[in-house]
């Protein structure tokens, strides 16, 4: 498979030099190409204060609007294709719209408000404490800075991984704006609209609208009509059939939203901004279908119609999930919705020359709604529903100056947050084990109200030396104490409270020295720390539990340059990350409790019993719960990566980047049962690699075409072990994508028209899989990834 893999990777690297080469012919054939520039300089304000991407001491990518734009990224994951060692993608279909991000080999795939992240995300400095509902449709984007490696006294909690920074637009008064339509296939219709404007001469507004609409790409099929002679006793689906007894699909989304911007300029020291955002989603579940069933397995109650292969479907684009229980009629609707509304404020003041204070405020309150039929079948083995629902607020005041040869930066930071998730979990073969009436739709056996709570409170400072005219020293401290309780009532379990607190002190320490004007390396320490949590999903008293803080300590080296007069760049970075805390969630079983205890007692029955199961904690009974244990799982992660961008020519522009690592731990080297070292969630390598040629026609108007590769190796949901019933099922093949556009700008650059396609070589690839079968269930599900698509855009610019 990796001969494949390597076959196909050289294939598309040939192809891509190719197009590169031809591109440079046709383009001298045709054009009167544009002057050559060099590449422009991006500034960022990772550390407080803008700087040079190229002069700031932290691996960064950055990438601008246009290039988003460029490349075709229409959602929060796809960034990832653009950054080496990053993995965000969307999260398993249960978890609805989140995205789960990784960044070095750490994040998080956990939506629930019991954990963070793991990657840090900030919009305009306000820090998000979730993924649930991360989207970009909005946000206005002027660039995505994505940094690597622990961020713990940049940006504290959660931000052991590394942080995403998406920064906005600022309103300026100028009347420009842009209306564009992109339409494409599986009736995708985007429409997005901003202007910028002045209210009075100091103060100035943006506003921001967009509606994404774009059809479901995986097929819902009535089992019944399709395969009558398989389906028993099963009614017909009553939802109006189409060709191929085609009931609907998943997979598709509608977004609508506004965004808003008001900037008062007081005076050339004091100025203020203000936003408010709102976003409605009314989408399809996501496309999900079942890959492994258990044959014979006894989590079917109908006796007519076991659960086994004939639901496994033709193909990864179809799913017979109907999101009914046929034997009680209890039934969810097919819809995944989140609605949120979110403000903040931030004053900037120049108290002095040498000082300047900065306050930022917030609140966010979001609504979700998540459905999912795990099964992927007519039958009810799993169904989920539920709404969770999430307020927060942060406040942040900071002072920045300049004493001597240091610039410094001092603050305080509070995040209080709020959730109440309301949810039913329905699994009838446990709810007929326990007691409970599997034709009642009321005896459901999970239906929770937890309440969760959580708050951080964090002060830090940030110091950049500069010792000599060439050597910089940087350092900085964060101190930060977190507080988190959650009341469960969820059916097996009522009303237990958990208390999680913890601090924590961060710091990093590093030496930048510029070689000259174009190259500078450097060194650091940082470390990074995610608070400590509770297991949010307990089925039974037992299973309440704390989850202990993880930390990490981060060793870099790197190296970044501007070459042949600033039209080669290239940055690399080595590191090595010592993952001293690290808690694994590893999937599991457990025998039905009698007496709390202390200690536990379990209904057991002796080994050998006939029809008995063995738990996870070596008790054989007669059926067994589900449960997720929380082990402290230490581990190395070492690795390097490169970003390049070139103009070798008039008009070409070559960009990629490269991402190599290495994930060790002692237990799960050790561990006799683990098959696989890959780590969970991360690929061991991603790359990618993009031309654009721009030339110019006689008319003053410009044509440029585009591809895009990107690649990645195996990544795994699950450490691969041989007490699953398959053991590799959480585990996908590496792949690559191919995106190509051509564009065309009017004269005046007011007008522009692009085609492209995504998937070009229609890859079937699978974004995730999710193996079920070590918490006890039969089966094993995937997310399969986008096929190819084309789009047809057209943009109108008010400069």
């Amino acid at each position: 498979m990796e001969k494949d893999h390597f076959r196909v990777r050289q294939s598309v690297r040939r192809a891509l030099l190719g197009i590169t080469g031809g591109l440079c012919a046709f383009g001298t054939v045709l054009a009167a190409e544009p002057d050559l520039l060099e590449l422009e300089e991006i500034i960022v304000t990772a550390q407080y204060r803008e700087e040079s991407l190229q002069e700031t001491p932290i691996a960064i990518t950055a990438v601008t609007a246009a290039d988003l734009e460029a490349r075709a990224v229409t959602s929060a994951y796809e960034i990832a294709y653009a950054v080496p060692n990053a993995s965000f993608r969307p999260a398993q279909a249960a978890f609805g719209n989140t995205m789960t991000a990784y960044v070095r080999g750490i994040g998080q795939y956990d939506f629930d408000f019991a954990f963070e992240p793991g990657v840090g995300i900030y919009i305009d400095d306000v820090y998000h404490p979730f993924t649930l509902g991360s989207s970009i449709e909005l946000l206005d984007l002027e660039r995505v800075e994505v940094l690597r490696g622990p961020q713990g006294t940049l940006f504290g909690r959660g931000a052991i991984g590394g942080a995403v920074r998406y920064v906005t637009r600022k309103p300026r008064g100028d009347d420009t704006g842009a209306i564009s339509v992109t339409v494409g296939e599986f009736d995708r219709i985007d429409l997005r609209a901003s202007y910028d404007f002045a209210l009075a001469d100091n103060v100035f507004a943006r506003v921001t609208g967009v509606s994404a609409n774009r059809g479901g790409y995986q097929d819902v099929i009535d089992f019944t009509c399709a395969h009558p002679e398989l389906s028993g006793d099963l009614p017909i689906n009553p939802v109006n059939r189409g060709t191929g007894c085609k009931t609907g699909t998943q997979g598709g989304d509608n977004v609508l939203g506004a965004r808003g911007t008001l900037r008062w300029v007081a005076s050339e020291r004091l100025e203020s901004t203000l936003t408010a955002e709102l976003m409605k989603s009314d989408a399809e579940p996501r496309a999900d279908t079942l890959t492994n069933v258990i044959e014979n397995s006894p989590w079917s109650i109908n006796p007519a119609v076991p659960y086994d292969n004939r639901f496994l479907p033709p193909n990864p684009y179809v799913t017979y999930a109907t999101y009914r229980d046929p034997i009680s009629g209890l039934a969810f609707e097919p819809r995944t919705r989140l609605d949120k509304w979110a403000v903040s404020g931030r004053t900037d003041w120049q108290l002095t020359e040498g000082l300047q204070a900065t306050a930022i405020a917030s609140y966010t309150d979001l609504s979700s709604t998540l459905v999912t039929d795990t099964d992927g079948s007519p039958l009810n083995v799993q169904m989920t529903g539920g709404v969770q629902t999430i307020d927060f607020y942060t406040l942040e005041g900071r002072l920045s100056g300049r004493l001597g040869r240091t610039d410094w930066t001092a603050g305080v930071f509070y995040y209080r947050g709020h959730s109440i998730n309301d949810q039913i979990v329905s699994i009838p073969f446990l709810t007929a084990l326990t007691g409970g009436d599997p034709t009642d739709p009321s005896q459901q056996f999970v239906n929770a109200h937890n309440d969760h709570k959580s708050r951080n409170r964090s002060v830090f400072a940030h110091t950049v030396t500069d010792l000599t005219d060439a050597l910089s020293l940087t350092a900085g401290l964060r101190y930060s104490r977190d507080e988190k309780v959650v009341a469960f009532d969820n059916t097996q379990v009522q009303n237990p409270r958990v208390l999680v607190k913890g601090d924590k002190l961060d710091w990093r320490v590093g030496l930048d020295l510029k070689l000259n004007d174009n190259i500078m390396t450097y060194g650091s320490v940082s470390t990074g720390y995610r608070p400590g949590s509770y297991n949010p999903r307990p089925f039974q008293a037992t299973q309440v539990v704390a989850v202990e803080q993880e930390e990490s300590t981060a060793y870099e080296l790197g190296i970044k340059g501007d070459f042949f007069d600033r039209r080669l760049r290239l940055n690399v970075a080595a590191f090595y990350t010592d993952w001293d805390t690290r808690i694994l969630p590893q999937g599991g079983t457990e025998c039905p409790l009698l007496d709390l205890g202390p200690p536990p007692a379990y209904d057991v029955v002796p080994e050998g019993t006939p029809g008995a199961v063995q738990d996870s904690l070596g008790n054989w009974c007669m059926t067994t719960v589900s449960r997720t244990f929380y082990a402290n799982t230490p581990g190395k992660v070492k690795g390097a990566e490169a970003e390049f961008a070139w103009q070798p020519v008039r008009g070409l522009t070559v960009t990629g980047v490269f991402g190599l690592l290495d994930w060790k731990s002692p237990d799960i080297d050790d561990d006799p049962t683990v098959l696989s070292d890959t780590p969970v969630y991360v690929p061991k390598r991603n790359w990618s690699l993009g031309a654009a040629y721009t030339f110019g026609l006689s008319s003053g108007a410009t044509v440029t075409p585009r591809v895009d590769i990107y690649g990645q190796s195996e990544i795994c949901t699950a450490t691969a072990r041989s007490t699953s019933a398959f053991p590799y099922a959480s585990c996908s093949d590496g792949y690559e994508l191919v995106n190509a556009r051509l564009e065309w700008a009017s004269p005046s650059r007011s007008w522009t028209i692009a085609a492209g396609a995504t998937n070009l070589t229609d890859k079937e690839y699978f974004l995730n899989k999710f193996d079920l079968t070590p918490f006890g269930q039969p089966h094993t599900e995937g997310q399969p990834g986008r096929p190819r698509e084309w789009y047809v855009s057209f943009t109108r610019t008010f400069n």
